[in-house]
């Protein structure tokens, strides 16, 4: 059943409240919400189609004809019909404006699990781990679960702070989740 946007950019919210990057929010709207890299990085930033309107035409209103929340969704729905591609220019600045790379705003297939060598340092998964180190599934959500608990810690006074326990249990829950078996 497909989750309303309302809810996705709460989970946005919630996330960069936790300090995630729009980067890393955008790959967890991605996998979780099967979105296109450019409505993941738009929703990564709370904006709607208008509002990232506004803020290019704000930013670069010199810049040819002012740009519209249609002319977003023509970007977001390419390479589906009726989409249109965006320039190699206009990709540099909307990772500009989502403060991203070009790249992270192409969908399309990833054959690096293709290559040999794809169980390095610095790739997706770890020999022997069950986890899919930041891939975001189920570790994630452990981890985002553990820090919004610990949030509380560093909070006013005034506000419900978890006990050691329920810590430590939430800890223990996201670390044996995580580790290899021995």
């Amino acid at each position: 059943m497909p989750v309303a946007v309302a809810h996705i950019r709460a989970e946005a919210r919630r996330l960069r409240a936790l300090g995630w990057s729009y980067r890393r929010i955008a790959h967890r709207l991605k996998a979780r919400h099967r979105l296109g890299a450019l409505v993941a990085f738009r929703l990564a930033h709370g904006w709607t189609q208008e509002e990232a309107a506004r803020r290019w035409n704000e930013r670069w209103p010199e810049r040819g004809p002012a740009k519209t929340g249609k002319t977003w969704s023509y970007w977001e729905s390419w390479p589906g019909k009726g989409g249109r591609a965006p320039s190699a220019t206009v990709l540099a600045r909307l990772a500009e404006l989502y403060l991203c790379r070009p790249g992270d705003l192409l969908d399309g297939p990833d054959f690096g699990q293709l290559d040999p060598g794809a169980d390095s340092a610095g790739d997706q998964t770890v020999a022997g781990c069950s986890c899919g180190a930041g891939a975001g599934g189920d570790d994630d959500d452990r981890l985002a679960g553990l820090l919004s608990m610990t949030a509380p810690l560093a909070a006013p006074a005034g506000r419900d702070i978890p006990s050691a326990t329920a810590i430590e249990a939430r800890l223990a829950e996201f670390v044996t989740g995580w580790a290899p078996a021995a």
